[in-house]
């Protein structure tokens, strides 16, 4: 039986409007981590903050990420304090700071998993380059030093879902299936757990409600963070996909309404 488990590693603040959700105020973002346990493999798909991400933008320039969204590592909200054991795997959906800087925590010989494209543009972003990025250089060279292997290495299977028809299989058995979703940052890969319905999506919305609503973040935001057309096809297929199979549940990373 796959068990899947939300952990909450950390929390930032943003204006609301930047994730398409109405009104000017501040809201309140978690930093959403996911456990996928079988038989006989346990994966965790990204890795929220840490104190590598506190460590990582101390200085200037990278201060500038903290101020400009504050982020809160609660007590108890450790990704060590969470994890029942050491993953065999992990996977990197992409790598902005609040999805990798809890990488740190783990023993150093942990498998990274990643999208080829995500891998190849870390390596090739100078520090600047790599801030602009949402993945401060302190960050950037601990996720290299890892050795992350691409998910194009796996096999090319079938998923089953019309709107994103293939993907890899991550361990052959076609319960693990990580699927392209572009637009949000570079190489994003969401996975597809077909076994329990389920579509972990990453950032490429910021909420249930978002896609519900049919509301997206700004053009401002989405073509700072990445392809902005991309994204708007990216989330499209997802709303179509949320609106033709109402079983499958979609997990967005940062949405408030997914519970443990």
């Amino acid at each position: 039986m796959l068990r899947v488990t939300t952990l909450k590693i950390g929390e930032c603040r943003a204006p609301a409007w930047g994730a398409g959700l109405p009104g000017l105020r501040r809201a309140t973002f978690p930093a959403q981590a996911t456990l996928i346990e079988t038989e006989s493999a346990c994966v965790l798909v990204d890795t929220g903050y840490g104190p590598a991400f506190f460590e990582a933008t101390r200085r200037l320039p990278a201060r500038i990420y903290r101020w400009l969204t504050p982020v809160r590592l609660s007590d108890g909200e450790h990704l060590l304090q969470q994890l029942p054991r050491v993953p065999d795997l992990v996977f990197l959906t992409h790598m902005h700071a609040d999805h990798s800087a809890g990488l740190a925590d783990l023993p150093s010989q942990t498998p990274v998993v990643a999208s080829a494209e995500a891998i190849d543009d870390l390596r090739q972003r100078g520090d600047l380059a790599s801030l602009r990025a949402a993945c401060p250089p302190v960050l950037r060279d601990m996720i290299l030093a890892r050795d992350p292997s691409p998910v194009e290495a796996r096999a090319v299977v079938s998923t089953g879902l019309d709107e994103f028809p293939l993907g890899h299989d991550l361990f052959g058995d076609g319960r693990i299936i990580a699927i392209r979703l572009p637009g949000h940052g570079i190489g994003q890969t969401g996975l597809w757990l077909p076994e329990v319905a389920r579509f972990l999506i990453a950032d490429a919305a910021f909420g249930r409600r978002s896609l519900r609503e049919n509301r997206l973040p700004p053009a401002v935001v989405l073509s700072h963070l990445g392809d902005a057309e991309a994204y708007r096809r990216t989330f499209a297929r997802l709303r179509a996909l949320m609106l033709r199979r109402p079983e499958i549940t979609i997990d967005p990373s940062h949405c408030p309404e997914i519970s443990r």
